[in-house]
């Protein structure tokens, strides 16, 4: 049995509404368009539990020696508060040897222009790693989305993967609306993500924290009918 390091609250922040992750359309405009120059600086949404500010400032610390940008010009977006099943954060390399223990910390997306990078933390910010994985939809979400695609399908949970999670911006409608939706003047950071199970493909949409997952049965059912939502 393993042992879990920095323990934290097993109560999640789960009371507020979803509502409080949203920001208005004018927080994105003009700031992500292929080759602009400006500095992207966005906030996190309010609501959204976050690490304390000095795992904050490790993050901001370790980015600005791994991309050559300074800190002041980096902002975070996509945050969530993980469980990493060893020492190296889950991420550890094949010859690494990682201490074989649960261990609290975060997730963290470090933005600047249109570009972006996923830092993995414990709790204190004593350790921090870059991503390199192609996927980087915290595990967190992962197992959420799984678990509905189980209640939407009946198919099991062992036969779904996870083939492509694209962070995306969505509108009030996760992407996906009908005539008669009314999707309102609100974005909300979220996640495109693809399951395979056999020969079946599954899309769905969420936002950051999985509050709101929605299937994308347009694009299941071969059309073409979605609503893109921006991606940074």
């Amino acid at each position: 049995m393993t042992t879990r390091l920095h323990k934290t609250s097993t109560l999640k922040k789960l009371s507020f509404s979803t509502s409080v992750i949203t920001l208005a359309l004018s927080t994105l405009t003009g700031c992500v368009a292929p080759g602009d120059s400006r500095i992207f600086n966005p906030t996190t949404p309010p609501g959204i539990p976050l690490p304390p500010s000095s795992v904050r400032d490790r993050v901001l610390e370790t980015a600005e020696q791994d991309l050559g940008i300074p800190s002041s010009e980096l902002g975070t977006l996509r945050v969530n508060e993980e469980t990493w099943p060893d020492g190296c954060l889950g991420i550890g390399q094949a010859d690494e040897g990682c201490l074989q223990a649960l261990v609290d910390g975060w997730q963290v997306e470090i933005v600047h222009g249109n570009e972006s990078w996923f830092y993995r933390t414990d709790s204190t910010g004593e350790s921090v790693r870059q991503s390199y994985l192609e996927n980087n939809l915290p595990p967190s979400l992962s197992e959420l989305i799984l678990a509905q695609a189980v209640r939407d399908t009946g198919i099991r949970k062992e036969r779904l993967e996870i083939i492509r999670a694209e962070p995306r911006v969505w509108d009030g409608c996760l992407g996906i609306r009908d005539a008669e939706a009314n999707c309102g003047q609100v974005r909300y950071y979220g996640w495109r993500v693809t399951l395979q199970s056999e020969n079946r493909l599954l899309v769905y949409h969420t936002e950051m924290l999985g509050y709101q997952i929605r299937l994308n049965s347009l694009q299941n059912a071969g059309q073409s009918q979605e609503t893109q939502g921006q991606r940074i």
